[in-house]
């Protein structure tokens, strides 16, 4: 039977290895800076328009277009601080885990840090050609729930995010927390870390559940938010190599510990209901 453990007694780990990427340097506190120029953001535009359709892989130009056309509202609409910037590699592979307590959690972690982060999202989000050019644009890798043979390959295609040294983000809990409580993870996340040797690192997100509560339609504007970012994670230096069950535990318990260390709440070791019909490959493959 799963057990309530407060947040002192969430899973622990072995110390992670900061690995050999090097860091970002950003004073505690400050914001990812916004693209400046407008003649290196437009200038590819024609480009991108003219790749397929949906594709999540032609992201770059368009990426920082809709990164740049959505600072005001989100520099207006919220209070963001982003705490430990320079944990985050500044080249090569990486795997943000983070707690998930609001939809505004992955819009803020996709523009607000000094990288470009993919996010898998509902596929239902591309069927308006408006929010397809959003959210394909912004680098959501879609996938239909519904279809098995998308959450099977759903992986192969992270991996393919992950070869090209990009970074994805993961919430390792599958879904949000509507309870206000960190639960137990999932081990998609500990998964692709074995299999392609890319460093995870731990977010924990504050006062985004205030911006925009579940099932809220219209955002909460002025609210303070807050991006935590820890200690990279290298599962080559926690002495692991293979992806077992056990490995898959043990990394996942030692990063959930540092999101509930880094966002306050409390853990419980018990997952999260998910949704009806709702289901995340990477945080729970089969």
């Amino acid at each position: 039977m799963e057990t309530e453990r407060g947040r002192q007694q969430a899973p622990q780990g072995q110390p992670g290895a900061r690995g050999h990427h090097r860091g970002l340097h950003h004073p505690r506190g400050t914001r990812a800076l916004e693209v400046s120029g407008a003649t290196g953001v437009f200038g590819g535009v024609r480009e991108w328009a003219s790749r397929a359709e949906g594709d999540w892989r032609a992201h770059g130009t368009a990426y920082e277009l809709v990164r740049v056309l959505t600072a005001p509202a989100r520099r207006g609409l919220v209070r963001l601080r982003v705490d430990g910037a320079e944990h985050l590699p500044a080249t090569g592979p990486v795997i943000l885990v983070a707690n998930h307590v609001s939809f505004f959690d992955s819009i803020l972690l996709m523009f607000s840090l000094p990288r470009p982060v993919a996010f898998i999202g509902k596929a239902e989000y591309t069927d308006n050609p408006v929010t397809n050019w959003l959210f394909c644009g912004a680098g959501m890798i879609p996938v239909r729930r519904e279809n098995p043979g998308d959450l099977h390959h759903v992986f192969d295609e992270v991996a393919e995010v992950l070869g090209r040294g990009e970074v994805i983000g993961v919430f390792p809990e599958g879904t949000r927390s509507r309870d206000g409580l960190l639960h137990r993870g999932h081990v998609g996340a500990a998964h692709l870390a074995l299999t392609t040797g890319a460093p995870i690192v731990p977010v924990g997100i504050v006062g985004t559940d205030r911006v925009l509560p579940t099932g809220a339609r219209l955002v909460r504007p002025f609210r303070q938010a807050t991006i935590a970012l820890g200690a990279p994670i290298s599962v080559r230096a926690l002495g692991y190599d293979k992806s077992t069950n056990r490995t898959r535990r043990d990394v996942t318990d030692r990063f959930m510990a540092d999101i509930a260390r880094l966002c306050d709440e409390r853990y419980v070791d018990a997952y999260a209901p998910m949704p009806h019909g709702a289901g995340n490959a990477v945080a729970h493959p089969s």
